[in-house]
């Protein structure tokens, strides 16, 4: 027998990163069989074998289950075998789509945590913003689980147009309501996606300074850290535009109470 030609089950097993029980599954369901079995029961296999083996390796790491792999190569054509790689590339492509969403996310959330421990919520903060996307849904309701079923509507709807876009839930406040001290006035809410939306009508709120507070704790006492920033801007002669953005700083993906949820407050300067 020719040594350079042939490899016995160990060598084989070796040579393709697989153990030698591998080999025997698989000849065992009739996926990869040796190409000599001789008179004692040896397995040889070929070294022109090591490309048929390293395609059922790469099907076999792309989550095709064996016996479809079984399958596949009991048939095998350059027709099917092209038509297989494009099918398995279109998946590829959406599993880095999601693995790149999910990196996203993860930045995203990772920036927004930034040092929010160490800031002092007794002061008012002059903040940088860029140009924001919002997307704006009136929610009228007279009880918590109404608006959160809406708002959970509201939601849904944008995630089946925009798969896969990272954003923010927030709500605007209205400006008479501020100014004549009512701050739990909610019949809104926004998604502020953190790229253009597709399919749905939006707003955008401008660049620019925002005087920026935040409040740790439930929404119905959120009524100081709303007067603090008033104060400041009167007693800075600060001009502010008519829309308060709230947006959680810290969620219930970070605070298992409410009582432990950070939600900043954003106006921004006009002079």
């Amino acid at each position: 027998m020719d040594h350079n030609k042939y490899m016995t089950t160990g060598e084989f097993a070796r040579r393709m990163g697989v153990t030698k029980n591998t080999l025997f599954h698989y000849d065992n369901i009739g996926l990869f069989l040796p190409e000599i079995v001789d008179t004692n029961d040896y397995r040889y296999y070929s070294i022109y074998q090591m490309e048929v083996f390293d395609t059922i390796i790469i099907l076999k790491e792309m989550g095709m289950p064996l016996n479809e792999i079984k399958e596949f190569m009991d048939h095998r054509s350059p027709e099917s075998l092209m038509e297989l790689f494009e099918k398995e590339d279109k998946k590829i492509t959406e599993q880095i789509k999601r693995l790149k969403y999910q990196q996203q996310f993860i930045r995203g959330r990772k920036e927004k945590m930034k040092g929010i421990w160490s800031i002092d919520f007794e002061h008012v903060f002059r903040k940088q913003f860029p140009n924001r996307y919002y997307i704006y849904e009136e929610i009228r309701d007279e009880t918590d689980a109404g608006i959160l079923k809406k708002t959970n509507e509201f939601i849904t709807e944008f995630e089946r147009r925009n798969y896969q876009m990272d954003y923010e839930i927030g709500y605007i406040q209205n400006e008479n309501d501020i100014l004549s001290g009512v701050y739990d006035n909610y019949t809104n809410a926004v998604i502020l996606p953190f790229k253009k939306p597709k399919g749905m009508d939006y707003q955008i709120l401008k660049a620019g300074e925002y005087l920026t507070g935040y409040h740790k704790g439930h929404w119905n006492t959120i009524g100081a850290a709303y007067e603090r920033l008033l104060e400041y801007a009167r007693c800075r002669q600060i001009k502010i535009d008519h829309i308060f953005l709230e947006t959680y700083a810290v969620n219930n993906l970070m605070a298992e109470s409410i009582e432990d949820y950070v939600t900043e407050i954003g106006v921004r300067i006009i002079s």
